[in-house]
Formats: structure tokens, C-alpha cells, sequence
């Protein structure tokens, strides 16, 4: 199904908003230029607005249980080639290069290495740990609480400790807290809780930002909306797909998400064609 170039968002619009109420399915929408926002509040959904100058709520290393057949475990090679590809974004179109072989190496070495450091593994129950006491805000808590996760920072360090990478060390401290572009190197706040939820990168005008901030967004919706719902219909959402389909990394996660989306009762929405047939269970 292709929508012809004019009155493609309404399309979009309509189609999803359709689906949405005749399938009871989750929606979720990354909305580059503040055009759906009071569509996801119509259909009773959620707002984020991501822009510089305060945390997000979106941590690229989060983990989120992942599947093998009916087996659960955490896909922390998966993990390593999400944050390679975050960084080849931040290399290639930020320094104008590609990650060298020894920088990929390291990559994978420190990814690893720091969420051994937290006592992290392929097993879920890694997760969490035992807890009978005080832990924020007055709140007490017996027994086990999800632990917190690496960020950026915690890489960064380890990889600049390693010197052995350290022009990529150095570009780094640009991405954390307190710097420009350190609105990722944060706890993650943001959960899908809502059946209907909306990025809106609008107020990011620079042309890099917006990649960066499209990158982390479109996989925090893979890991926190497609994997937590996996037996739950759900579309994802992508207008003016010229943006996305236009930088490498953009397309090879929108080219995975249309391949793999079918075992996870996921259609992709993308610009002005429809990628994938919605799932019906």
C-alpha cells in the first residue's frame, strides 16, 4: 500500500488512528516535526518532548529482557551492537569517519565490561537484587528492585581509563551530563505505560542532534515498546520517512524492525509508504 505524496500524514493520521481503535493496539510514534502531538493526546497517549539542556529519561544502555523461542534472557550482544552503531552515528557524521577496527574492539570489551561491573549477565534474575531497606523518597522496599543501570558516563570512563581509543575517549565528553549533547547520559525515567506514545524531536533544529537524538529514540521504542509488549499488537510510526531512510544507521534499525516485527506482532509506518501489513493475532 503506497501513499500518494500529498495528504500522506493525514493518511498516516487516519490509518493509524483507525487501527489503533479497531485493533486495540499500542502505537508509537517518533515525531520529528511536532505533527502528532495532539493526535496521541486525542487517542489518550503520552507527549515527550526530547530537547538540549535536560536529561530525557532515555538511557541507551538500558537492557530489557529479549526471547529465544519461549527462553528469556538479557541480549547483551545485541546491546553491544546498538551502542557500536550509536557511536559508528556519532563518528561518521560528527568526525566525517567510520569506527577503526580497534575502536569496535574496544567497544564490545568495555560494553561488556561494565555491566559485569553491575552483575549483569544473560540471566534476567541479574536484573535485580535483594533489597530490605530504604532506597529513595522515603520509600522502603523488601525485596528485589531492578538495578541501575551503566551510562554513558560509566562508559566513557572505563574506555578512556583503557587508553587505548582516545580520540573516540575525548569526542565523548560532548555527550555527557552537562554538556551539549549529554541529554542521553541519564537514568531512564520514561516508560511505556500508555498505549499510545509520542517523541516529539521538534524542538532540536540542528540537522546532527536530531540524527543522534532519532538513533536513541527509535531503539529505546524497540527495547521499551516492541520487547515489554510482546504479545500485544503495535504499530510504529515514522513520518517524513526521506529523514530517517536518508542516514545509514536510521535505515538498517527501520530496515530490522520491518524483518523482525512480525515476531513481535510489530507493523512499521513509515514516511509515505506502509512497510509492513498490520499484525493480526
Amino acid at each position: 500500500m503506497v501513499f500518494q505524496e500529498v495528504g500522506k500524514s493525514v493518511a498516516l493520521k487516519t490509518l493509524t488512528a483507525r487501527t489503533i481503535l479497531t485493533y486495540n493496539c499500542n502505537s508509537f510514534y517518533i515525531d520529528v516535526e511536532g505533527e502528532y502531538s495532539k493526535l496521541c493526546q486525542m487517542l489518550g497517549g503520552k507527549v515527550i518532548k526530547i530537547s538540549q539542556g535536560r536529561p530525557s529519561g532515555i538511557n541507551p544502555f538500558e537492557l530489557e529482557p529479549d526471547f529465544n523461542g519461549k527462553y528469556e534472557f538479557l541480549n547483551i550482544n545485541e546491546k553491544v551492537s546498538d551502542i557500536r552503531a550509536l557511536l559508528s552515528t556519532i563518528t561518521r557524521n560528527y568526525m566525517f569517519r567510520t569506527l577503526n577496527s580497534n575502536e569496535m574492539t574496544e567497544i564490545e570489551i568495555v560494553v561488556n565490561e561494565i555491566y559485569k561491573d553491575k552483575g549483569i549477565s544473560e540471566n534476567v534474575n541479574s536484573l535485580y537484587q535483594e533489597n530490605d531497606g530504604k532506597i529513595a523518597n522515603n520509600k522502603y522496599v523488601v525485596g528485589k528492585v531492578k538495578k541501575k543501570m551503566p551510562t554513558l558516563t560509566d562508559f566513557q570512563k572505563k574506555l578512556d581509563k583503557r587508553d587505548k581509543c582516545p580520540e573516540l575517549a575525548e569526542l565523548l565528553i560532548l555527550f555527557l551530563r552537562g554538556n551539549s549533547m549529554g541529554f542521553f547520559d541519564c537514568e531512564s525515567t520514561i516508560t511505556a505505560s500508555t498505549d499510545v506514545i509520542c517523541f516529539d524531536l521538534s524542538e532540536i533544529k540542528d540537522e546532527f542532534t536530531k540524527l543522534y537524538s532519532s538513533v536513541v529514540v527509535l531503539n529505546w521504542a524497540w527495547q521499551k515498546f516492541v520487547l515489554k509488549n510482546k504479545e500485544k499488537n503495535k504499530i510504529i510510526n515514522c513520518d517524513e520517512g526521506w529523514y530517517f531512510l536518508k542516514y545509514k544507521e536510521a535505515a538498517n534499525f527501520l530496515a530490522d524492525v520491518g524483518r523482525r516485527g512480525r515476531k513481535y506482532h510489530t507493523a512499521l509506518y513509515i514516511g509515505s509508504q506502509f512497510i509492513d501489513e498490520f499484525i493480526r493475532k
